[in-house]
């Protein structure tokens, strides 16, 4: 009976690492992602997550640690634009200016696809380049007989 006891406490605390460690991987996952959707105030067009600056590894240790205390992240990058400004969205929101940013690449996109469908029909409808007849400076005889010689080999 001991060592049944012994044996199930030897596996609880073995799990108890491993539960922590899945934790804090999640952790890592989420304040990675967080700090790819920032950029950083102290190395112009770097991501936070990219900035070697000791005052970004602050910013990052201090969004980590509300993250860990449980704070969301949508509220803490909300607090993290307030005060740095909007300037700083690696993707901008959707409204004001934002807006065109996000619609601007889809109509493009649908007007490159209206135009390449217009070219391409009008090219189906046209006479393909193989049907035309060649202008030769053959006799009609002589054209007779290429074509003659040219369905024996058929």
């Amino acid at each position: 009976m001991r060592r049944l006891v012994a044996a199930v406490v030897v596996m609880l605390l073995a799990a108890v690492p491993a539960w922590a460690d899945e934790r804090t991987e999640a952790l890592d996952k989420q304040s990675y992602e967080m700090y790819q959707q920032v950029f950083s105030p102290f190395c112009p067009g770097r991501s936070l997550n990219d900035c070697p600056s000791s005052k970004a590894h602050e910013l990052k240790s201090e969004m980590r640690a509300k993250l860990e205390q449980g704070v969301p992240e949508q509220q803490i990058l909300n607090e993290v634009f307030e005060r740095y400004g909007d300037k700083y969205r690696t993707v901008p929101i959707f409204e004001g200016i934002g807006r065109w940013v996000w619609l601007a690449p889809i109509c493009f996109l649908l007007l490159g696809m209206a135009i390449a469908t217009g070219v391409a029909f009008r090219r189906k409808q046209s006479v393909p380049e193989a049907s035309k007849p060649l202008p030769s400076g053959l006799s009609p005889e002589l054209q007779r007989q290429i074509d003659d010689e040219l369905s024996k080999l058929d």
